[in-house]
């Protein structure tokens, strides 16, 4: 596995959180990549996913007794190889596995969370105009909240949406999932830059050695 220092950057391109989630650890490149590996690089993703916001991880972080993160760390891993087992699953098919474990994790998570709700102003794209929206997220108390806040990402996939788009990325050594949200529903890589430019570079060599 990869180091910190010499390993790319997380990769955004599941089109879904919990998808991103799920993708941060891989093997793009065919080396696998923990960017969830210390307590830093979560806290550090949890904030580039838009999941939580730096001054709530600021607090946690303070706020955290000795060995509450790293038992936090350790949480996240588990219920991210259970969630792999269900994505592996249920990617490409119409019918979810309904009695899945980790539905039932999740759900138990969802119960220990704490939820607040509150009526904010929001801005249209065009900057004009604004409306009121209600605005539900779970509060951050300790470390072990971290976990609510990807559980509850890992719940409005399962819930809303279409599996029949949740894909593999075709790369032969490539692990990273997204939802195809493309057009036409064509899409094949998890990058261009990377799986997509690979492939295209190795059916250029074949074609070339053919010739």
């Amino acid at each position: 596995m990869t180091t910190a220092n010499d390993r790319m950057g997380a990769m955004f391109v599941g089109e879904h959180l919990a998808l991103d989630f799920l993708n941060s650890v891989a093997a793009p490149k065919g080396t696998l990549i923990d960017w969830l590996q210390t307590e830093a690089d979560l806290l550090e993703w949890l904030e580039r996913s838009g999941l939580c916001e730096a001054d709530e991880l600021v607090t946690i972080q303070k706020g955290a007794r000795a060995g509450e993160l790293a038992v936090a760390l350790k949480e996240i891993h588990d219920f991210r190889d259970a969630l792999r087992d269900f994505i592996q699953i249920a990617a490409g098919q119409e019918e979810l596995p309904l009695t899945h474990p980790v539905i039932a994790r999740i759900n138990e998570i969802l119960r220990g969370g704490h939820m607040t709700a509150q009526i904010e102003t929001s801005q249209a794209e065009d900057g004009q105009t604004t409306a009121l929206v209600l605005r539900k997220k779970f509060e951050l108390g300790s470390p072990r909240d971290l976990l609510t806040r990807i559980a509850e990402a890992s719940a409005k996939l399962i819930c809303e949406a279409d599996f029949t788009y949740v894909r593999n990325c075709e790369g032969p050594t490539c692990t990273l999932y997204f939802l195809d949200i493309s057009k036409n529903h064509k899409r094949r890589w998890c990058s261009m830059k990377v799986c997509g430019n690979r492939a295209k570079a190795a059916a250029h060599r074949k074609a070339k050695a053919a010739s």
